[in-house]
């Protein structure tokens, strides 16, 4: 038996064992679907998640996922607020009412798995748990497979500003000065190069480009990190705290002692990406740049 046959027949087998099949859940008047939409709510607990991130994890159709979240909603199930961190993203998080449903419904799950295993002895159980995991960790695909990171091509400079100027103006209001900043940046880039400056652009399996950050050399000790930008379709993926930490490596590689940047208290999405990477707030201070009124801050790691 070749080895997809084999995957199937087990697929068809556990399918019935556990349930997955009928309309309604081990009895819960929910679909696998919602039920594990409910689940994976639950398990974040405080924190919350949202539809983006269970989106991906459970590889659901958003537009299907946002009709269950919506009943969910507004059955009293489940608390749809704004991320204190990113105003652009909301935070579902499970109500008491929606806790006291979940429940029976987890309880129900583990008393199926435990009824499927009681036949087994302990080491047997444990051979089992074992497998499981490998199956897991084999079927498991590299993180980012399908993104690849890269250095400057051409028609790079102009994706950068663009882009740029596209998401702050939507995002934060800025105007057209922003992007005026950005082409500035690219072009001292370009015109006075430093053997250890470096771009690093992320794009896709088609050749689309998701996000950049740039390092540039500062002085002898320090360096800079400028440009960091996600497009709207590459962010909740991790895409932005890899490319962080493939500049962080670049500048420990190359014996910088700290890395700095400046930014606005407003992006607080990439603020809360700082602080995770150990950067430390050195200034603030209140400013009117690109129309708006503003806060610069400097930040600051020690890479010794």
């Amino acid at each position: 038996m070749d080895y997809i046959t084999q995957i199937r027949q087990f697929n068809r087998d556990y399918t019935v064992k556990l349930g997955l099949l009928d309309s309604s859940y081990l009895g819960s008047g929910l679909t696998l679907t919602q039920a594990r939409v409910l689940q994976e709510i639950a398990i974040t607990g405080e924190n919350g998640a949202s539809a983006r991130d269970i989106a991906l994890r459970i590889g659901t159709d958003e537009g299907y996922l946002s009709r269950i979240l919506s009943k969910f909603v507004k059955q009293g199930w489940v608390s749809r607020q704004p991320d204190g961190a990113d105003a652009r993203r909301k935070v579902l998080t499970m109500t008491k009412v929606g806790q006291a449903v979940y429940a029976p419904l987890d309880a129900a799950s583990r008393e199926l798995t435990r009824d499927l295993t009681a036949h087994l002895s302990e080491p047997a159980q444990d051979a089992l748990s074992a497998s499981l995991s490998q199956v897991q960790r084999l079927l498991t695909k590299p993180e980012h497979s399908d993104i690849t990171v890269r250095g400057l091509q051409a028609g790079d400079l102009g994706w950068i500003t663009e882009a740029h100027g596209r998401l702050y103006a939507q995002d934060e209001g800025y105007d057209l000065r922003f992007e005026a900043l950005v082409a500035r940046i690219l072009a001292d880039y370009v015109d006075v190069p430093h053997a250890q400056n470096r771009a690093f652009i992320a794009v896709d399996t088609s050749g689309q480009r998701l996000g950049c950050t740039f390092v540039v050399h500062d002085d002898d000790d320090t360096m800079r990190l400028r440009l960091v930008l996600l497009e709207p379709v590459a962010r909740g993926r991790g895409l932005g705290k890899r490319l962080l930490a493939m500049a962080l490596e670049h500048a420990k590689a190359n014996n910088y002692k700290k890395m700095v940047l400046w930014t606005h208290e407003s992006h607080q999405a990439a603020i809360a990406l700082y602080k995770k990477a150990g950067f430390s707030l050195v200034s603030s201070e209140a400013a009117e740049a690109f129309g708006k009124q503003v806060v610069d801050q400097v930040w600051e790691k020690s890479l010794i």
